[in-house]
């Protein structure tokens, strides 16, 4: 979903930590919030907030462009009451993050009460109020018949003890598995999705002890944690995925595919049987969807648009029908819809449009196999890092045994010293399925050697330049900081290597 003015959404403890960021996040976008929060003195300041940011982007609606609700999320009629009030004056809902949470400050066993207002309170805050407002959430887009994304705010605490609160834990916890349960709704077009940030430094999180949080590498930031939101919205292939988000790792989905693979169930027998029962049918299409360029421009989404094209059949002997079912851009693709890759005059350029364009495609994920070629130099030294700080097994080329090295002490699982083994049989033999990322920089013979490792559904990343997924660094230098920070952060905790590998060539004797 593509977060744009005239969009609504509602966000559940949105008067204070992370629901106010997240309420003025979307505000900031021209996207109309309904903030839901027991505070009221908190809630209408935030809708102020609220207001001031959407009076960027609209003026004389006719209506308000946000509205705030005291309720007690615990409380089925108070949310029902909320959401009823949000159809009425927006007409839609669009996006719903259940947010509001509380801790437990008394150990549950040492509580003298019956708990209906500590632990009791608890689960009913964090669990039970995100399934209610969740069920409320989809009946609310079903009947309007338009899709919608569903945020739940779990936290880390669910994927792992927390000592101290355990029931805080247990709850998160609950909300982790409930919201991984509900992958199928996507088939309905609603996403269901649930983010699970580290220590934030809020009201919440600045109770936690100094100390410990500082063995945590310290609080996540809220930028970090509103982007996280903000990409489990807008990728539309994330449904029922939970994003982990810490400062020690990153932002990593869980669990991985290494630990998916352990409770799988691989329905291999059923499918043999399937087999045999019914012969293979597959319908090609008469038509297909593709991206052309068909006006100059460097903004990528200006410039191009999909279009439906006829496939043209029947296919030629000797060739392969392939399809492309993810892609993304990079820096190559932002200059070839500018037309800069095309010589003449500008009347001449244009006069080739509409033209087609392709795509390299390559988000690294954990438990995958990496393959990085002259990886002890460039920006392959800082690929094979990066890479093994995703949770993956890392593969390098270089040659030289001090380039190998180099790369060892950089913590690459295999190292490939081209000089001293054949790079073709190395991964023939060591990994026979294939490697499912490549990032290849120096082409000719290894790039057709690195064409024909791939694993089934792996991706080949071809550097020419700095290569990123929509980043051109003239386009985009308001980036440069953010990602330069990131990489220094790295740096200062001895996660990220920086070294200079000199080499020094023989000394060069002309003729007499």
């Amino acid at each position: 979903m593509e977060l744009k003015a005239g969009l609504s959404a509602l966000v559940t403890g949105g008067a204070s930590g992370i629901g106010k960021a997240l309420s003025l996040a979307l505000a900031a976008k021209g996207i109309f919030v309904t903030v839901v929060d027991f505070s009221e003195e908190k809630g209408k300041e935030v809708a102020s907030l609220v207001q001031k940011e959407n009076a960027k982007f609209h003026s004389n609606l006719g209506f308000p462009s946000v509205v705030f609700v005291k309720c007690d999320v615990s409380n089925t009629g108070d949310i029902t009451a909320a959401f009823e009030k949000h159809l009425a004056t927006f007409g839609g809902l669009d996006i719903c993050i259940n947010n509001a949470g509380i801790g437990t400050f008394i150990p549950f066993d040492k509580d003298q009460t019956d708990g209906t207002h500590t632990w009791r309170k608890t689960i009913n805050v964090n669990l039970v109020a995100v399934i209610d407002c969740t069920r409320l959430a989809i009946k609310t887009m079903e009947a309007l018949k338009k899709p919608g994304v569903i945020i739940n705010m779990g936290s880390s605490s669910g994927l792992y003890p927390f000592y101290t609160d355990p029931i805080y834990s247990g709850s998160k916890g609950g909300v982790v598995q409930f919201t991984r349960s509900l992958v199928p709704y996507k088939l309905r077009g609603i996403r269901i999705n649930v983010l699970c940030p580290e220590f934030v430094e809020t009201e919440m999180g600045s109770k936690v002890g100094s100390k410990f949080i500082s063995l945590m590498d310290g609080y996540v930031s809220m930028e970090m944690v509103v982007k996280g939101a903000f990409e489990l919205i807008t990728d539309e292939s994330k449904a029922g995925s939970c994003l982990w988000i810490t400062n020690r790792r990153g932002m990593e989905y869980w669990p991985t595919p290494a630990e998916e693979a352990k409770y799988l169930v691989r329905r291999s027998s059923l499918r043999k049987r399937a087999v045999v029962e019914a012969p293979f049918n597959f319908q090609l299409p008469e038509s297909f969807e593709k991206l052309v360029v068909h006006t100059l421009s460097h903004n990528f989404r200006n410039a191009t648009s999909m279009v439906r094209a006829p496939l043209r059949l029947p296919i030629e002997p000797h060739s392969v029908l392939v399809k492309i079912i993810y892609a993304g851009v990079n820096a190559s693709d932002v200059n070839y819809s500018s037309g800069r890759y095309f010589s003449g005059k500008t009347k001449d350029i244009e006069s080739r449009l509409p033209f087609d364009c392709g795509f390299e495609a390559g988000q690294m994920e954990s438990g995958k196999v990496v393959l990085v070629t002259a990886a002890a130099g460039g920006t392959g030294q800082f690929a094979v890092q990066l890479a093994k700080l995703a949770g993956n097994t890392v593969v390098a080329t270089c040659g030289g045994a001090e380039k190998a090295k180099h790369l060892k002490e950089l913590g690459v699982d295999r190292v490939i010293d081209y000089k001293a083994e054949d790079v073709k049989t190395v991964l023939r033999k060591e990994y026979p399925k294939g490697v499912d990322i490549i990032y290849e920089s120096v082409g000719g013979d290894m790039f057709d050697l690195c064409l024909n490792a791939l694993a089934v559904y792996g991706r080949l990343i071809v550097i020419g330049m700095i290569s990123q997924a929509g980043f051109f660094l003239v386009q985009y230098s308001h980036l440069w900081q953010e990602h330069l920070d990131k990489l220094v952060y790295l740096f200062s905790k001895g996660k990220l290597k920086v070294n200079v590998l000199l080499i020094f060539a023989q000394p060069f004797h002309s003729p007499k």
